[in-house]
């Protein structure tokens, strides 16, 4: 895949990201009061959309580099804490909580160093390398938060709603190079 439709597929994938996260953090507000078990499965299935979401970034990048192995392990952890999610969401919601900030703090470091290399080839980046930044902040807020049960279930939906603003400019700015770079080719 070229960096053209490596850049199209990004941007595909952050306009979806940002239309499922701006709905799952809704539906966790919405249901967390009146129906805590849906709100506990959503919280079980947003680092399994995040795999979800790197193996589909993975089928249309690069198929080696620095990048690539980042994302395994990110879809790695993903698994695991999906999985340290649902093993206390139901008894201990606050270990959730921790588990989903552990996850937050890990992915966001991740998300940080493939922005880093992805800028030196596409270029942009900054806001996914800002998100990557934000989450690693917010995950450690999480992880202490909901362990001292300062944060809750409830808290959570906000960080999917910045995720989801930091996906739309981020798409947005891949767009608006692929215009650019289409606009050249008509007039050259």
């Amino acid at each position: 895949m070229n960096l053209k439709e490596t850049a199209a597929s990004l941007r595909n994938l952050y306009f979806v990201r940002t239309a499922f996260q701006i709905v799952w953090a809704l539906s966790v507000m919405a249901t967390v009061v009146a129906n805590p078990q849906v709100a506990a499965i959503l919280l079980i299935a947003y680092p399994l959309w995040d795999v979800a979401c790197t193996l589909y970034d993975l089928s249309g990048s690069a198929r080696e580099g620095s990048a690539r192995n980042v994302q395994i392990i990110n879809a790695v952890l993903g698994v695991a804490a999906s999985a340290a999610i649902a093993l206390n969401v139901f008894h201990e919601p606050r270990y959730a909580v921790a588990a989903f900030g552990a996850w937050a703090l890990g992915a966001g470091l991740l998300q940080l160093g493939v922005g880093l290399v992805r800028r030196k080839q596409l270029g942009g980046q900054w806001a996914m390398i800002l998100s990557g930044a934000q989450s690693a902040a917010a995950g450690t807020a999480f992880l202490l938060g909901g362990l001292s049960e300062k944060f809750h279930i409830k808290d959570l939906g906000g960080y999917a709603i910045f995720g989801a603003v930091y996906f739309l400019i981020a798409g947005v700015l891949l767009q608006r190079k692929l215009s650019a770079s289409s606009d050249q080719a008509v007039t050259a």
